[in-house]
């Protein structure tokens, strides 16, 4: 079976950098993205009080968003592509590097499954 797209869950325990400012986290993002060979269109984020950040990447392959729950040290990301270029290990590398998470859960799902 071919697919149209992937999926990506990312759930990041106990990380050490959660709390970084926006522009931080940002950088981070489009970093891991760009190594990724993912291409950012826009993006667009909301920074909560006292802490806390959801954001959107809106990719021309499709999506990043995240949510950070600064309290917990908890990042959920999700990631959805289309198309053989992207490398998404790449991205999730920088991510993790970054994040320094004690627990990682991590689920794959291919999406727009048709038989050949």
């Amino acid at each position: 079976m071919e697919s149209l797209g992937q999926h990506i869950l990312l759930d990041l325990y106990h990380c050490q950098n959660a709390d970084k400012p926006w522009e931080h986290l940002k950088d981070v993002f489009y970093k891991g993205l760009q190594q990724g060979n993912f291409t950012v269109l826009n993006d667009h984020h909301h920074t909560f009080e006292p802490h806390g950040v959801s954001g959107m990447f809106i990719l021309a392959e499709s999506h990043l968003s995240f949510h950070i729950w600064v309290e917990l040290g908890f990042v959920s990301l999700d990631v959805y592509w289309c198309g053989a270029s992207c490398d998404e290990q790449k991205l999730i590398n920088i991510i993790t590097d970054f994040f320094k998470p004690e627990k990682l859960d991590y689920q794959f799902v291919q999406r727009g499954l048709f038989e050949d």
